[in-house]
């Protein structure tokens, strides 16, 4: 789960119903990420703050001792689950709400219901877990900045249409429609083609700010959401 969220030193990784904080510290020892394991069961909380010791890495994880449901989320870069899929799916619009653009979420074998996942993988176990088999599914997402609305530069007009990471961009230039083609949204970062020209930006509030492409020349173009 965290190699699939490319977890790197400067995440802060939170794991939601941690059980014996088996994730967040090898977040911390593995990857040398910051750690937060978040459990409701007070004995699994004192487990997971011992193991956290025996392993070395106290400093770099921390054990919280509350509900997976109101617990403060936005300090997160990397989210990782393995709850069932009444807690996700309420969940679901707080990860939209209060995570930020670009923050991983990776669930072990339950997706999410109506937003498809970036990436899905299939992982074969050591030996066989009851109940299991010998695979587990994994499924992460990449939280998108909200890029719905219209945008205006000087001579330009986009409307961009958007569920979850999945968007639709129309684009005017001088007031002559432009076909669009692969308009793709990572995160905060947007990026589209169209008839000879690629925009690349990313998403700041009401603010995109990139590049324009046309041809071998390069300018920049910033867009504002109105």
């Amino acid at each position: 789960m965290l190699e699939l969220a490319g977890t790197g030193a400067g995440d802060v990784v939170m794991d939601l119903g941690s059980g014996d904080g088996r994730i967040v510290i090898a977040a911390a020892r593995r990857f040398g990420a910051r750690g937060i394991g978040v459990e409701l069961d007070p004995r699994l909380v004192a487990l997971a703050r011992e193991n956290a010791t025996r392993a070395g890495v106290a400093e770099r994880v921390e054990i919280v001792h509350g509900d997976v449901l109101r617990t403060d989320i936005s300090r997160a870069t990397v989210v990782t689950l393995y709850l069932l899929p009444s807690l996700i799916d309420q969940l679901q619009p707080r990860f939209l709400a209060e995570l930020r653009p670009g923050t991983r979420i990776v669930s072990h074998a339950f997706a999410m219901a109506g937003w498809r996942a970036d990436r899905v993988e299939t992982v074969r176990l050591a030996r066989r877990h009851p109940g299991q088999g010998d695979e587990s599914r994994i499924f992460l997402w990449i939280v998108p900045a909200q890029a719905r609305g219209e945008w205006r530069a000087p001579g330009w007009r986009l409307r961009i249409s958007q569920n979850y990471q999945d968007i639709e961009v129309e684009a005017e230039l001088e007031g002559r429609r432009l076909a669009v083609s692969e308009a793709r949204l990572a995160g905060a970062r947007l990026e589209f083609a169209a008839q000879g020209l690629r925009y690349a930006g990313r998403i700041a509030g009401d603010r995109l700010a990139g590049e324009l492409a046309r041809g071998g020349e390069r300018a920049p173009l910033e867009f504002v959401r109105r």
